[in-house]
């Protein structure tokens, strides 16, 4: 079971379709690929080409450039990026999320994958396992001792003193938060900088043994200056660039970006370059008092890094990888890579959502790479965020039902909350709760237009606005609690009854709850952990809670759930994080399910047995499941690589 952060660092997803349709020349679009004949089963519909969101790594002197990605692996050049060749020989995961390379020996590289941490000794050629077994979101080696690394998780930090062989905490005074960035500084490699989502930037002065909070409220992506120990700078999640002159101690803000999300950053020479949310890459030449926009991508500007000669390289949620040398200022920025990366499945998929009013308009958001539209049916796709979707890692996605003018997409910790009300064209970001809140499930009532939103983090609890999510009134309470005291409830599924709108399902970390009243109280109904519940839209009585362990269904109307999992996998692989069991509405006997590692299986039967349907789809880590309303047989699945698409059920 993947972390659920940075991979939600990871997805993508594939499909079949035979939609024909004229299709609107939009910017950063591209195309799908070849179709695969007769259309039967699942096919790949892109999104192409990659987003590269991992590290990318380079040593002038050989001609070396490694770059990392979700879904396809690690891809190395050894002719300057003239050409590149997947080298994953030995990596039990090919979703590549954080990248080490020792500054002078190219051999001796380090990658964090969703199966650990693994390590080559010779360029590539194998990788080994270390001793750490989860999904680093960062990772940095200490300049003076290539034995020395710090890893930065989902929930905490560890260090490595003797090259990965074993691995211990190093999170003393951090608590548990998502660490994103880390940065070591090149004169004093104890002095250690942690940048979170959500909960602001730490310092230690001692390897990692105590951390101490930085004097910023949030912190995306730090940087040591490398020519100067005492400056450091700070991205933001929404104010821009901060800047410490005494080594972090205090933080001054210094100016910022068109775009404040500032994800990533690097310095070469005099020039400053913060990587941003839709609006790529921006410069600095005064030390970030005024930007300019470099044109590299309108999306995230996800990946900065500097070579050893000076040459900046960034990776992009939808353009691929661009390189500027700095031998060459005048000159453009440079793509590279271009033709692996748009035949590479490599983007992280999570949660889709088809509008009810044109099913060819679909929303695929992705783990750490924006959020992405089609509006033919998987044709051609482009970036769905550039007008003020602001997060890196949009989780869920959901149109209202009835007025489906109205997008409504949660992001990952500290993110925010988005509403449209012009079907995604315009995006405003709504902030309430923590600072820190991760709203991982939305909803929409059918009849009265309220939005519901679940949250991941522990403590944040499940929300509700009744005016299209301008604000929101928190509500996990028990029956007769008071006004403040809360449930807690943790977790993705969150699911209002079509049929009686004023019952509302909850699925999460410790069972399945009920509200009868819109919201207002709950009661736990199971206790089986669960991702996702799915009502039958002809038959309220009939709820099926899919997580973990499998399926199980309902025909009380929630009152009690029995396992429903012959034919799935034993034992069992967790079900998809978004949508992850879908009934036909046209024969409600029909249903399917996905799974994290086994593809889709398909009931005709009332969930009594399952049958894989997985005939064409290449990638069976399945993230999220959506059907078509209008066409029950067409149905999208979000992978670790790739959107698949089926235009016959599957068969």
């Amino acid at each position: 079971m993947r972390s659920d952060l940075s991979v939600d660092r990871l997805r993508g997803f594939t499909a079949g379709l035979l939609i024909v349709l004229g299709a609107l020349a939009v910017p950063h679009q591209a195309s799908a690929g070849p179709a695969n004949p007769k259309g039967t089963g699942w096919r790949s519909v892109g999104p192409h080409r990659a987003a590269v969101e991992a590290a990318i790594a380079s040593h002038p002197p050989t001609g070396t450039i490694y770059i990392a990605t979700l879904g396809g692996g690690i891809f190395k050049s050894t002719d300057g990026g003239d050409t590149f060749g997947a080298i994953n020989a030995g990596l039990m995961s090919l979703n590549v999320a954080t990248l080490a390379m020792v500054p002078d020996n190219p051999n001796l590289v380090y990658a964090g994958t969703e199966a650990g941490v693994y390590k080559t000794l010779d360029g590539g050629t194998t990788w080994t396992l270390t001793g750490e077994t989860g999904l680093p979101l960062a990772l940095v080696m200490d300049p003076t001792n290539d034995a020395v690394l710090y890893a930065g998780f989902n929930g905490g930090l560890r260090k490595t003193m003797n090259g990965g062989t074993t691995w211990t905490s190093a999170a003393a005074g951090l608590g548990s938060p998502q660490v994103f960035s880390l940065a070591v500084d090149p004169n004093h490699p104890q002095v250690v900088y942690a940048g979170t989502t959500g909960q602001g930037g730490f310092r230690s002065s001692n390897g990692g043994a105590s951390w101490t909070p930085l004097s910023i409220d949030s912190s995306v992506g730090l940087l040591v200056d490398p020519s100067d120990s005492n400056v450091v700078f700070a991205g933001t999640n929404g104010n821009g660039v901060y800047r410490s002159t005494d080594a972090g101690a205090t933080f001054t803000r210094v100016g910022s970006p068109d775009v404040g999300v500032v994800i990533a950053m690097a310095k070469s020479g005099n020039s400053l370059y913060a990587g941003t949310a839709t609006d790529g890459v921006s410069v600095s030449d005064d030390g970030g008092a005024t930007w300019k926009n470099t044109g590299v991508s309108k999306g995230l500007g996800l990946i900065l890094t500097v070579d050893s000669e000076g040459t900046v390289y960034a990776g992009t949620n939808f353009d691929g990888v661009f390189r500027h040398r700095s031998d060459q200022p005048g000159r453009p920025w440079e793509p590279i890579a271009e033709s692996i990366l748009h035949d590479c499945n490599c983007q992280n998929g999570h949660a889709l959502a088809i509008d009810p009013s044109d099913p060819r308009h679909v929303f695929f958001s992705t783990n750490d790479g924006g959020l992405l539209e089609t509006q033919n049916g998987g044709l051609t796709w482009k970036d769905g965020g550039t007008s003020g979707l602001l997060s890196r890692a949009p989780r869920s996605i959901a149109f209202d039902p009835q007025t489906p003018r109205f997008v409504y997409a949660g992001s990952f910790t500290g993110g925010g909350f988005y509403r449209s009300e012009d079907r995604g064209q315009h995006w405003e970001r709504v902030l309430f709760g923590s600072s820190a809140i991760y709203v991982a499930g939305v909803d929409v009532d059918p009849v009265d237009h309220t939005v519901y939103v679940s949250t991941f983090r522990s403590g944040d609890g499940i929300w509700k606005s009744t005016d299209f999510g301008r604000t929101f009134t928190r509500i996990d309470r028990a029956p007769g609690a008071g006004p403040t005291t809360f449930l807690n409830l943790s977790g993705r599924g969150i699911t209002v009854d079509p049929a009686r709108h004023a019952t509302v399902y909850f699925a999460g970390g410790n069972g399945v709850w009920r509200s009868l009243d819109a919201g207002e109280s709950w009661i736990r109904v199971n206790t089986n952990a669960s991702l996702k519940v799915t009502v039958d839209p002809t038959n309220s009585d009939v709820v099926y809670a899919a997580g973990p362990i499998g399926v199980f269904k309902s025909v009380n109307g929630g009152n009690s759930f029995v396992s429903k999992s012959s034919g799935l996998p034993t034992p069992a692989i967790q079900t998809p994080r978004t949508g992850a069991l879908q009934v036909n509405p046209a024969n409600p006997q029909v249903l399917y399910v996905g799974s994290e590692g086994a593809g889709v299986f398909m009931s005709t039967d009332g969930a009594e047995s399952w049958h894989a349907i997985n005939t064409g789809l290449d990638d069976l880590h399945v993230y999220g499941l959506a059907m078509d309303p209008t066409s029950p047989d067409i149905l999208y699945a979000s992978t670790s690589s790739a959107v698949f698409k089926t235009t016959t059920a599957g068969q």
